[in-house]
């Protein structure tokens, strides 16, 4: 049986809605079937994404002078570049942006959509009973964990670890908790690849099985494999970073 809707408006409150989505997923994701909410998912999640980007600022700083530095002396485009225009890039890499903060909470929404769209799809081939307002709520809140906490996580290790230990992306990438920490000497691709399945994204993958469950009355097999697919796409991206940073000679 489903969350009636007088018990579930009663108990639809966006910050609790959020927390449950972490703590209780299957209350969380019951009330959203009837109370889609997610503005406050989206406030926390952008809020927890901004602290774990301020962290992370150093770490990341030093990782675009050292990648920037890379790509200048390894990429043939800067080839005919004088030393002094090479210098003003690499130093232009190394001053704080407003677009480090701003470009998360672009990726926050992209991810959500991407996630809420293929959710759907999961949730038709089910002939689930869930709505592309409901998965959008519920891939919002989704996004509390996998992408706000895991970025902050991700800051507050690169502050413990120091930003000189940082010299790329990869390091980045590798210092989330996952697969990428189990095998850090691979080839990039493949590095890209394992660097995009971590303890978030693995979370992640599992609150969506559970979400299309719960709201969509969908079927454990479907579910999962359409959680598996997003987690795998995460690895593609991750691998398809790796591969352009190669290319462009920024590894």
């Amino acid at each position: 049986m489903g969350v009636s809707a007088p018990v579930a408006f009663d108990k639809a409150n966006g910050i609790s809605t959020a927390v449950n989505t972490i703590a209780a997923p299957n209350e969380a994701f019951d009330t959203l079937a009837v109370a889609p909410t997610w503005g406050w998912a989206l406030l926390i999640a952008i809020v927890l994404m901004l602290v774990g980007t301020y962290i992370e600022a150093p770490a990341a700083r030093h990782t675009a002078v050292a990648t920037t530095q890379r790509m200048v002396q390894n990429n043939p485009y800067f080839a005919t570049q004088s030393a002094e225009q090479k210098q003003k890039l690499i130093d232009r890499a190394g001053k704080p942006s407003l677009f480090s903060y701003v470009m998360p909470i672009v990726v926050l929404f992209i991810a959500v959509l991407l996630n809420t769209l293929f959710m759907q799809i999961g949730n038709a081939v089910g002939k689930g009973r869930a709505t592309f307002k409901t998965i959008w709520a519920g891939s919002m809140n989704i996004a509390v964990p996998t992408i706000g906490l895991s970025l902050l996580v991700t800051g507050i290790i690169t502050m413990l670890r120091g930003a000189d230990s940082f010299g790329s992306q990869g390091d980045l990438a590798r210092a989330v908790p996952g697969l990428a920490m189990l095998v850090p000497h691979t080839a990039p691709v493949a590095g890209g690849f394992l660097a995009g399945i971590t303890l978030f994204t693995l979370w992640g993958a599992f609150l969506n099985s559970t979400m299309l469950q719960r709201m969509g009355k969908v079927s454990p097999a479907i579910a999962w494999t359409f959680a598996a697919i997003v987690l795998l796409l995460g690895g593609a991206v991750g691998a398809a970073a790796a591969l352009m940073g190669a290319k462009f000679g920024m590894a």
